[in-house]
């Protein structure tokens, strides 16, 4: 006979399990547990002091935090969607024996993925692309690196920046941010300006100096026939804290993605013209720029037009001059504004 403890409903028709992800575990003592198990409609803090990690998320998944007791077996997950009490809970029957599980998986991952004398210079042989640099010790601002390989930087950059390519690898894994490599053995602050550098946030004479020009005109090896040279277009460049200018930048997504520092998305502002700005903006915490609708833009973003084709080309002379006048006013804006600010429809590259 099996025994354990559950929540029936009445006249239940069928279950709609929702997609879950624990975003925290708080652990109280087995007084305070039962406290709250037996209470709880009152307001607690450590309900308020977590609300930001308790929302209903795209694709309808909840996101929650998930409350156990010392000495007890079960749990109560909770989401408080702002306010400091158990607004919506679900019983989970069992949860120290749920969280040892994932506890034991978790660590024999790790155990899996730990690459031993393994240098960050040793992956750079294999072409990567997408990825982001974490620190095995501290959480560090990320930034999209488009690509890194033995050649993207010249030997000035090898140089100025051989302490990040001698970091240990940790890990390779898939995480949040996708391709995400794990090092140690190197200052963080060092790691994340090597980041933001090698993502364009530097000044043109220092990335022309530490990072490989590469031609934008390439031969196709199996029929030495010329590819088409990616071409130029006029855009107006928008940055945090600052008023817009006319940019020239190509039309290739690595141009692109250079411009804003990471993945793109673009945003249809008028019969064929779009706003580009970075997918990740937000999650790489990027400085909060401009005001669009419900949202707010935050890093580095440029208004383009686009032709029948949906390729990216030049603003008119009186396009730029309106987009200009738009965007002329900085903005500025605190990181609750931003979290709190409503998403927009868009079409990401």
């Amino acid at each position: 006979m099996l025994t354990t403890k559950a929540v029936f409903n009445r006249k239940l028709d069928d279950f709609e399990p929702k997609n879950c992800v624990i975003e925290k575990v708080v652990v109280l003592t087995s007084h305070e547990y039962d406290e709250f198990s037996r209470n709880m409609l009152a307001d607690y803090d450590f309900i308020r002091d977590n609300k930001d990690l308790q929302y209903f998320g795209e694709s309808g998944t909840c996101h929650c935090i998930l409350v156990v007791g010392e000495e007890r077996d079960d749990g109560i997950l909770v989401r408080g969607e702002g306010y400091e009490y158990a607004r919506y809970a679900a019983f989970l029957p069992n949860a120290s024996l749920f969280l040892a599980a994932v506890m034991e998986q978790e660590q024999s991952a790790e155990k899996k993925t730990v690459v031993r004398g393994l240098k960050l210079k040793d992956l750079m042989s294999v072409p990567l692309e997408d990825i982001h640099l974490i620190h095995s010790d501290e959480d560090i601002d990320l930034a999209t690196l488009c690509e890194l390989e033995n050649d993207t930087l010249t030997d000035a950059g090898k140089k100025e920046w051989a302490d990040i390519l001698e970091a240990d690898v940790h890990r390779i894994f898939t995480g949040e941010y996708g391709l995400q490599i794990e090092v140690s053995g190197v200052k963080p602050q060092r790691l994340s300006d090597f980041s933001y550098m090698l993502a364009g946030y530097c000044s043109v004479q220092d990335y022309e100096k530490w990072v490989t020009q590469k031609p934008e005109v390439t031969l196709d090896e199996t029929n030495s026939e010329p590819q088409p040279e990616h071409q130029k277009m006029k855009v107006v460049m928008v940055e945090p804290h600052e008023t817009p200018y006319v940019a020239e930048i190509g039309n290739d997504l690595a141009s692109m993605q250079k411009a804003v520092g990471g993945n793109i998305q673009a945003v249809d502002l008028a019969s064929y013209v779009s706003l580009v700005c970075n997918e990740e903006g937000k999650l790489l915490e990027m400085e909060g720029n401009r005001s669009l609708g419900n949202d707010i833009l935050v890093g580095n973003f440029f208004i383009a037009g686009y032709n029948d084709e949906g390729e990216f080309i030049s603003l008119t002379e009186e396009q730029i001059e309106e987009y200009t006048q738009e965007y002329l006013t900085p903005e500025s804006f605190t990181k609750e504004q931003i979290e709190e600010a409503t998403g927009f429809i868009s079409i990401s590259f």
